[in-house]
């Protein structure tokens, strides 16, 4: 119906009138806050929890760089119902654009979530490598199986869902849009935002992660 009732919140989706019955992959296309918040009831509030600190929300990412935050995440034993609904769509969570790019990012390395670094190498004056920084996996977060899924989902977003302005031609692209409302004055503003994408480029085998943020 465009909407879905939580406690005693009505959360609608951007859409006036909703999208009408779902799969779950309409639901990535569409970016319908009523279908991502059920998928996240039906997880449940223990294996939403088990992902978030999987793919490293809410924890440094352990890059070379002073002044690294871990952005603001409700403790689990404190989550309620309809805090998980919110956070299924972004809200009531803050987590750092490294963070999310990083999150995103084991999605396109066959599910493993690896630490970032600034740098591929330092090399010296006579263009040889003194130092070479090779991928450090962290964990395995997800399946390879399920990685490949996700990954053709959020092609598909990009080819005819509403990340469609990132479609290239030739190059495949993947990704997400997000739109999240800006907080202020103890609540979210109803007319300020940002907007963000983050994606991947060849979606077959990705040689580069951007995320874009426009506020």
């Amino acid at each position: 119906p465009g909407y879905i009732k939580v406690a005693d919140q009505i959360i609608s989706c951007w859409q006036d009138g909703g999208h009408g019955s779902q799969t779950f992959e309409e639901v990535a296309q569409n970016s319908c806050n009523p279908g991502f918040i059920e998928v996240g009831l039906r997880l449940g509030r223990d294996k939403f929890y088990k992902y978030i600190n999987a793919f490293g929300l809410g924890q440094k990412t352990g890059i070379n760089l002073p002044g690294e935050e871990v952005g603001i995440q409700i403790a689990e034993n404190e989550a309620t119902e309809l805090n998980i609904a919110t956070m299924s769509i972004g809200q009531s969570i803050a987590v750092t654009p490294l963070q999310l790019l990083t999150a995103a990012s084991a999605v396109a390395n066959g599910g493993v979530l690896l630490k970032p670094t600034l740098v591929k190498a330092i090399t010296g004056a006579d263009g040889q490598v003194v130092k070479e920084f090779k991928p450090e996996p962290v964990r395995q977060v997800i399946s390879k199986n399920t990685a490949e899924t996700l990954m053709r989902l959020l092609t598909n977003v990009v080819s005819k869902g509403t990340g469609r302005n990132a479609f290239v031609d030739g190059y495949g692209a993947a990704g997400k849009t997000g739109t999240a409302q800006v907080v202020e004055a103890g609540g979210y503003s109803p007319d300020k935002y940002v907007a963000s994408f983050a994606g991947f480029a060849p979606a077959v085998d990705p040689q580069i992660a951007v995320l874009v943020m426009v506020a």
